[in-house]
């Protein structure tokens, strides 16, 4: 995780932080949104950044259609089509889009059978390709998932939102090295081939335990001989340390598939008693 943009009201709606995020774009990226980032707003900032957006299409955008659809092939989970659009800009040009349609072979939870996906890409990136690149977006939720469960991001006794988004900075931090953790493991262990995946639970279940004792026993000056400087010879120890290590013992054990569960109803009397901590704070309601 190389950036993030913190906000101290939990009741914002994600679309007002998107122009704080999408300025961030850098030349050559390629962005990645669910239909909720898909404003013509967004693509047209991507877009003029030099980078390359991918959002699902959200159903007001309600973009024409400028060329005919084309079937393209299947992938695992439906059959892909193609076609062009385009985005007025306030220059009276238009943006060049493609959109990419998976018809699903499985309905999603939601009940979709079609996922339409916007793109700027250009053609030497297939339909089908970009169809797999939306696929791994979910990564993003796991990732989430496991600071949550295994590195406690989310504190919930903490009242003060700069000092929750303060533990979950932290938290993000601890992610990053045990990413890299499991990547010196991966590069000395042949994994795929013994069908390990690492768990990061029970990493830093294996960690925790002996952290505080570690840093009370092992003097200040040890750390100082580690090649924090040079990333080549600190990736060198990095992966001579990972030697030591037993992948099995760490691995993950898969669960069963979860049974499908119908969504939950919430009262609107009390959706509407939730007040944002950020806001109570600013408006005085809290003592």
């Amino acid at each position: 995780m190389t950036d993030l943009v913190p906000c101290e009201d939990a009741h914002a709606q994600e679309r007002a932080l998107t122009d704080t995020v999408f300025s961030k774009a850098q030349p050559g990226e390629l962005w990645l949104g669910d239909r909720n980032m898909c404003t013509r707003g967004a693509m047209i900032t991507v877009h003029e950044r030099e980078s390359f957006f991918l959002f699902r299409e959200h159903g007001a955008i309600n973009l024409p259609t400028s060329g005919k659809r084309r079937k393209i092939g299947r992938t695992e989970t439906g059959t892909v089509y193609e076609e062009s659009t385009e985005i007025p800009m306030e220059d009276g040009k238009c943006l060049q889009v493609r959109r990419i349609e998976i018809v699903l072979d499985t309905p999603t939870i939601d009940g979709d059978t079609v996922i339409r996906l916007l793109t700027n890409l250009p053609a030497a990136v297939r339909a089908k390709r970009i169809a797999d690149l939306y696929r791994r977006r979910w990564s993003i939720e796991g990732m989430f998932g496991r600071l949550e469960a295994a590195l406690k991001g989310e504190v919930r006794t903490l009242g003060y939102p700069r000092a929750a988004l303060l533990a979950f900075g932290c938290a993000v931090i601890a992610y990053n090295v045990l990413s890299l953790i499991q990547t010196a493991i991966a590069a000395v262990h042949d994994l795929d081939s013994e069908g390990i995946e690492l768990s990061t639970y029970y990493i830093v279940d294996d960690i925790r335990p002996i952290y505080r004792g570690m840093m009370r026993i092992v003097p200040d000056d040890a750390w100082a001989t580690l090649p924090t400087e040079d990333p080549i010879r600190l990736a060198q120890t990095l992966r001579q340390i990972a030697k030591h290590v037993v992948p099995r013992t760490l691995r993950k054990h898969p669960r069963a598939p979860k049974h499908k569960k119908p969504k939950g109803y919430a009262m609107r009397g009390a959706v509407q008693k939730h007040v944002a901590t950020a806001r109570a704070l600013r408006d005085g309601g809290i003592r």
